[in-house]
């Protein structure tokens, strides 16, 4: 049951992480996108992969985070909040 449990916790993170790599894969791809159109949909996916990632962060005990998983998160959220600034003014 406890390595059950254990499991799952640290699947939540990797899903957590596999979108903090995308939402970074989006803004990249909305910089190059010559279509605003595109870029606009490449932001709002990175913007959704975003906010599951502060959903996640807002209860880590529920979601079972630990300590380094929270701050590994929270760096790659300051990360990705940057960089969809960057996108916006531009």
């Amino acid at each position: 049951m406890e390595s059950e449990k254990a499991q799952r916790r640290a699947s939540w993170f990797e899903f957590l992480r596999i979108e903090a790599d995308l939402a970074m894969s989006f803004i990249d791809s909305a910089r190059i996108h010559s279509d605003p159109h595109s870029a606009a949909r490449s932001l709002g996916n990175a913007r959704k992969a975003l906010a599951e990632i502060q959903r996640g962060l807002m209860n880590p005990t529920a979601c079972g985070l630990n300590e380094d998983e929270v701050l590994f998160l929270e760096q790659r959220r300051t990360k990705i909040e940057s960089a969809l600034a960057k996108c916006v003014q531009n």
